[in-house]
């Protein structure tokens, strides 16, 4: 039928029932896209949990309360990451820090450090903490935070020391290492010394 010089098509009529027959989709596309939008929802869900999803980085309370300080955390690896800040063994050279998580739904992270004289890894597994949070050596007090973390120029010559205070269950755990370190309370230092660490308690050091 034409109207105007435009075609109008009208709805084929079977020959048979003289129902109105419906233009049909191809199988194929219609199951693809049911397919894409399926996808789409579940992408858009994905990526509403991420954002809901809490973090365990400090970034937001460093950016704020130490923003000079360098810091980033992997939510790959559960790795909190301080390196380039202090120069532990002293050769004009800043080194590597990281808190490096356990897994576990309770999340425990173990020291490890790198020093730039020989780049090998120092992985501290019995030394964690379940909230590694820098405390500037300014704001400290007599009583750290549990599972917080300081460095500070300690001993002759003045040497960046790091200083923890773990909680007394993670102590107990690996009390029998810290006993072979003559350490007997969760208040703990470690400084290098020739790429050694020298734990405190800090009364009493001792050299591994």
């Amino acid at each position: 039928m034409k109207n105007d010089g435009v075609t109008i098509r009208k709805p084929s009529v079977s020959s048979s029932s003289g129902k109105l027959q419906r233009p049909r989709i191809p199988f194929m596309k219609y199951i693809l896209s049911m397919l894409l939008s399926l996808l789409s929802l579940s992408a858009f869900a994905q990526q509403a949990n991420f954002l809901d999803m809490p973090s365990n980085s400090f970034e937001n309370i460093y950016r704020h309360s130490n923003p000079t300080l360098v810091y980033s955390y992997d939510s790959l690896s559960q790795m909190h990451n301080y390196s380039k800040n202090w120069d532990f063994d002293q050769d004009g050279i800043n080194d590597e820090l990281y808190f490096v998580g356990t897994g576990g739904s309770h999340l425990y992270y173990f020291l490890k450090v790198v020093l730039s004289t020989d780049n090998k890894a120092r992985e501290y597994q019995w030394i964690q903490s379940d909230l590694p949070i820098f405390i500037t050596p300014d704001t400290l007090n007599p009583e750290m935070p549990i599972g917080s973390f300081s460095v500070m120029p300690l001993s002759k010559p003045l040497t960046p020391t790091i200083m923890l205070q773990l909680d007394e269950l993670t102590f107990d755990l690996n009390k029998k290492e810290w006993t072979k370190l003559n350490i007997t309370t969760p208040y703990v230092s470690i400084r290098f010394e020739n790429g050694k660490a020298i734990y405190s308690n800090p009364a009493m050091d001792h050299q591994k």
